[in-house]
C-alpha cells in the first residue's frame, strides 16, 4: 500500500502533517476541488479557497470547519478568482503575495465544459481560456513564490495540473503558434464541437504540466510538476456535457457509473502530498496520471515536448500584458 501502482492509497492516512504549509486550491468551492481542500485543512495546510463566487466560498469554508472540528479558525481563506477573465487572474496572484511569503502546494484543478461556443473577457474561447490561460497566467504569476519557497531547506513544492482523460477525444491538430489556436472553435456544432474544445483545453493541461517541469529542471529548482485524470467524476463541472440526442444515455452513465468527488479528488491528492512522490520524483516528476495512480503516457499529442514548448511560448505571448506589471 502507497506505491504508485497501488490503487488503495487513502488521503486520511496517507497525507503526512501539512502544518506550516501553505496552499492554494482553485475551484476549492465545490466538487473535487472542495474534497482538495477540505483534506489539505484537515492535514494541517493552510488553503486558501480560489473561487469565481465569493457566497459559495464562504458556504464551502464554513461548512468545512463545520464537518472538521479539527481544522483551527483560519486555516482555510477565500481567495476571488475568475479564470475567466485575466485582470482577475493578475489580481488574485497578487492579493496571495501580498499576504503570504511562501507557497507549497499549488493545485490546478478548477474547469469549465460549455455546450455553446462561448468567449472569455479576453475573447479567448471559454473552454480553453479558464482551463489552460487562466491557470497558466496564474502559475507563473505565482513562480517566484513557488520557487523561492522549492529551494528552502526540507521543502516539499508541487503543481498539480486536473486534466481529463477527455483530452483524446477528438483532438484537432493544433500546433499551438496562431492566437486563434486559443479562439478555437470547434470541429463541428453540438457535441463534437463540445468534445473538440474540451481535448484542446485539456491536452493544453497535461502539455503545460510537462512543459512547467522541464523548465523547472532546467533552473534545477526542486519543483515537481504533474498532471493527472480524475476519472468519470460527477462534479458541476460535467453540467455543460449534453450529448445531444444522446442525453439519457449520459443521465445513466453520470448517475450510475460516475465516481464520487472523494474519489475523484484521491489523484490530486496523492500527487500534492504521497511522501514517495518527493522520494522518486524521477518516475513522477512531469508525468501524467490516471485515476489509479499509475503514470500513462497521454495521448501522441499531449506528449510532443515541441508542441508542449510551441503551447509555453504562445501562452506566454497571450498574457504577456498581465506578467509584464
Amino acid at each position: 500500500m502507497g506505491s504508485y501502482f497501488s490503487k488503495s492509497w487513502d488521503p486520511s492516512t496517507g497525507i503526512p502533517d501539512l502544518s506550516g504549509n501553505v496552499v492554494v486550491v482553485t475551484g476549492a468551492n465545490s466538487g473535487i476541488g472542495y474534497t482538495t481542500a477540505e483534506q489539505l485543512a484537515r492535514h494541517g495546510a493552510k488553503v486558501y479557497v480560489a473561487a469565481r463566487s465569493e457566497a459559495r466560498a464562504h458556504a464551502a469554508i464554513e461548512k468545512i470547519y463545520a464537518n472538521n472540528r479539527e481544522v483551527a479558525a483560519g486555516k482555510l481563506i477565500f481567495l476571488p478568482l475568475d479564470l475567466a477573465d485575466l485582470d482577475s487572474v493578475a489580481k488574485a496572484a497578487e492579493i496571495f503575495l501580498k499576504q503570504e511569503n511562501r507557497l507549497n502546494i499549488l493545485v490546478n484543478n478548477a474547469g469549465v465544459l460549455t455546450w455553446d461556443y462561448q468567449t472569455t473577457k479576453q475573447a479567448l474561447e471559454l473552454v480553453t481560456g479558464v482551463n489552460h490561460v487562466g491557470h497558466f497566467l496564474f502559475t507563473v504569476k505565482l513562480l517566484p513564490i513557488l520557487k523561492t519557497t522549492a529551494n528552502e531547506k526540507g521543502s516539499d513544492v508541487r503543481v498539480v495540473t486536473v486534466s481529463s482523460a477527455g483530452h483524446a477525444f477528438l483532438m484537432p491538430d493544433l500546433t499551438f503558434t496562431l492566437t486563434s489556436d486559443f479562439t478555437y472553435p470547434g470541429v463541428a456544432s453540438g457535441v463534437r464541437s463540445q468534445l473538440s474544445r474540451n481535448a484542446v483545453s485539456k491536452s493544453a493541461n497535461i502539455l503545460f504540466a510537462s512543459e512547467l517541469q522541464r523548465r523547472m529542471d532546467a533552473e534545477n529548482i526542486p519543483i515537481i510538476s504533474t498532471s493527472l485524470s480524475p476519472g468519470g467524476v460527477a462534479t458541476e463541472g460535467q453540467a455543460g456535457i449534453k450529448f445531444g440526442f444522446f442525453g439519457p444515455v449520459w443521465w445513466l452513465i453520470k448517475t450510475f457509473a460516475s465516481r464520487s468527488p472523494q474519489k475523484g479528488a484521491v489523484p490530486s491528492l496523492y500527487l500534492a502530498t504521497a511522501e514517495e512522490v518527493r522520494q522518486r520524483k524521477v518516475e513522477f516528476a512531469g508525468r501524467y496520471f490516471e485515476s489509479s495512480l499509475k503514470p500513462v503516457a497521454p495521448s501522441k499529442l499531449a506528449s510532443d515536448p515541441k508542441l508542449a514548448r510551441n503551447l509555453w511560448e504562445l501562452s506566454e505571448a497571450t498574457v504577456g500584458k498581465w506578467t509584464a506589471t
